[in-house]
């Protein structure tokens, strides 16, 4: 009776301590490892498919630099979260249009000397770099809203 007492007692112990992930942070730490970068992150479901998909703005020297820091999109789904695309360069604040690309919001960041700027999705994900793509147009901004701003 005592070995099942002791032996009750570690699993107890064993489960009150152990560190349950959430999707998401099981998708980063595929990502990134142990070492997750710095970020905002807000979930929304970009493509209606009624799983909320995840925006990751990584923060701090590995993931910024002058032109601005790295957005990862990742497709939320019945089984976690995998990563859609990465775009470089982005500068908040961060904004969702109500227009749509291939099934996708399109969202809206600051390009360094360029102000509002549109990343419309493809087949492969938003653009890498934010710097390349047109400028928001009174449009684009029409009924949207914004996701994340500087702290």
């Amino acid at each position: 009776m005592k070995h099942v007492a002791a032996g009750m007692a570690l699993l107890l112990s064993a489960c009150a301590t152990g560190v349950t992930q959430t999707p998401l942070e099981t998708a980063l730490v595929a990502q990134f490892g142990e070492d997750i970068p710095e970020h905002q992150r807000v979930l929304i479901d970009l493509n209606g498919d009624g799983f909320n998909d995840a925006l990751i703005y990584a923060q701090g020297p590995d993931w910024c630099g002058s032109a601005g820091c790295t957005l990862f999109v990742y497709k939320g789904g019945a089984k976690g979260f995998s990563l859609l695309s990465r775009s470089t360069v982005v500068q908040l604040p961060l904004v969702v249009s109500a227009q749509r690309s291939a099934g996708w919001n399109d969202l809206i960041v600051h390009a360094r000397g360029q102000g509002q700027v549109v990343l419309r999705a493809t087949a492969e994900g938003y653009p890498l770099n934010p710097s390349l793509q047109p400028s928001a147009s009174a449009h684009d901004l029409q009924d949207s809203r914004a996701l994340l701003d500087y702290n």
